[in-house]
This record gives C-alpha cells, structure tokens and sequence, in this order.
C-alpha cells in the first residue's frame, strides 16, 4: 500500500482488441500512463471501465495485471463489485483484496430497480455486514446517479468513524447542497471525493480531498494538478488548470462515455482499445471533434506525451 492515497483517481478504461477480448498489452501501457500522472486507478468500474460487461474471469485477470504491472507505485481500487446479494458483495471483495489490490469499493445496495429503494434499516445492514467481514481497506460511494437514491450523511459519518478500515468516501450526487454536507461530515474521518467533476473546486473549499473522475483517463496529471494547487495555496493555478478539465469534461461528456474516452485516448496515440458491444466506435466525425479539443488543450504537451 502506497503510504497516502492520492487525491484523484482515475475510472480507468478497460481496453479490448478488435475482437472484443480484454487487451493486456494495452491495459499495462495505459496503467503505466496513469500511474505516471499521478493518480489512483479504479479498476472495472461501472462507467469508462465496462465493468458491468466483464466477465468474472476478466474481472480476476484485470486486477492481477495492474498489481503485476503497477502495484506498489499506484494505489489500486477494485470497483467491479457489482450490485448483488450481500453475500456476493463479500466475497468479491475478498477476492479482489487476495489478488493484491489497495482498497475495494463499496456501492449502495441495489437488489432491485432503481425505482425500489432498500429501507433505512436495509441499507445500513448491508453495509455493517459488508465493512464486518471485509477488514482490507475500503472506499464507500454515494452512488446517487446509479442507485437512484442518496445515502443520509448521518449514516457515511457513522461508518467511517465505527470502521477505520473506511478510507475514504465518494460522492456521486449532481445535488451540491448535499455534496457539501457529505464533506462536512465526513471529511474530518476520512477523505472525500466526488464523482461529479463540476463540483470540485467547491467541494475542496469545504475540506473534500479530491476527485473520482473519467477525465483522468486522458489528462491524468491536469486532473491532479487542481487539488495539489489548490493544497499548496495556489487557487489561481487551482481555477485555470479546473478550467481546462470542465472543458474536457464537456467535449467528452458530449459523446459519452466510454466511447469518447477511448477515442480521446486513441487520438492521442494512446491505446484506448475497442469498446465491447453494445457500445460502439465513435463515428468519424465525433472523434475529429474530441481530436481538436484535445489539440486545442494542448492535452498531449501537458501530459508529457511524444509527438
């Protein structure tokens, strides 16, 4: 375990090859990237990671190839837990800490739709049962965009402080009133990031810690680079190099992804890899619109990628 985590990880990408097949070659070049940008690496997440459409045995495999690769010198989060019976969850978990990763993240209970919201009493269970039989470190997520509902802040500064092994909390809630008295909460105990980017400077002038974002993927060290100047006092470097990410977030954001990513990636000699279908390539077009942005950033000068 790295001795501190860094303020900003990284939804990594999970590259395939043209046959749809988990890429290791391109999966070791693109940790190595992301392990030079400085920044934590979230494997298989359910968003530029397609973890929902890996197979268990890719979801193995991917995380005892970034430990070989980048263990160590990367803090590594295995999120492919999935939404499944606690037991499940478990032993997941369990399996992703014996494969070597730095930490494992923990989701809301979702045992039905969306539109099915687990009772106050569910919720915290599920989560007492979790963090009592998973004692490896621990990130838990406000997942209020996957879940369909919002954790009580009451409930997060309760666990961190009754589990230490909690090291750190996301959240993912376009609500900002409510993202800051998640920070209020449970910032003194352990370190919060939120997964919407927009609210990053806000959060970190309410004492949040950092970032969970897809934009790292491509600009790892720009992403970085708010939080460690917002930390050393410098708001005005803060507010320009948070200029530049909102403008990568929107163009990618525009083409959605993990689509956009990885021809943002692609775009700039990086191996992004194929998407897995049902997602597709982005059209010609589109990837020419996310090339001038990048360009235009001057994205490849910044992250010390070779012409």
């Amino acid at each position: 375990m790295p001795p501190t985590e860094p303020a900003v990880f990284a939804m990594s990408t999970t590259p395939f090859d043209a046959k749809e097949r988990l890429d290791e070659d391109a999966l070791r070049r693109h940790l190595r990237f992301l392990a030079d940008g400085g920044v934590g690496i979230c494997l298989g997440s359910y968003g530029s990671g397609e973890g929902h459409l890996l197979r268990r045995a890719e979801i193995a495999r991917l995380y005892e190839v970034a430990v070989d690769e980048v263990g160590g010198r990367a803090t590594l989060c295995a999120t492919a837990l999935g939404f499944a019976s606690t037991e499940q969850v478990v032993e997941d978990a369990l399996a992703a800490a014996a494969a070597g990763v730095d930490v494992v993240q923990i989701h809301p209970p979702r045992p039905g739709p969306t539109a099915i919201r687990p009772r106050a009493a569910e919720i915290e269970r599920f989560f007492r049962d979790v963090l009592e039989a998973v004692r490896t470190p621990v990130h838990l997520t406000n997942q209020v965009v996957m879940v369909g509902y919002a954790l009580e802040p009451a409930l997060l500064e309760e666990l961190v402080r009754a589990y230490p092994h909690v090291r750190g909390v996301t959240t993912t809630d376009r609500d900002v009133a409510a993202t800051r008295e998640v920070v209020a909460r449970v910032a003194p105990h352990a370190t919060v990031r939120v997964g919407v980017i927009g609210q990053l400077l806000d959060a970190l002038a309410c004492g949040g810690g950092g970032a969970l974002c897809f934009e790292a993927n491509v600009a790892p060290r720009l992403c970085a680079s708010v939080p460690a100047a917002w930390a050393r006092g410098d708001r005005a470097a803060a507010e320009r190099d948070f200029a530049t990410v909102i403008t990568l977030n929107e163009v990618l954001s525009r083409y959605q992804n993990p689509r956009s990513v990885k021809a943002a990636l692609d775009a700039l000699g990086l191996p992004g890899g194929a998407p897995r279908r049902p997602y597709l390539p982005l059209p010609a077009d589109e990837a020419a619109d996310i090339a001038r942005v990048l360009e235009e950033l001057r994205i490849a000068e910044r992250e010390g990628i070779a012409a």
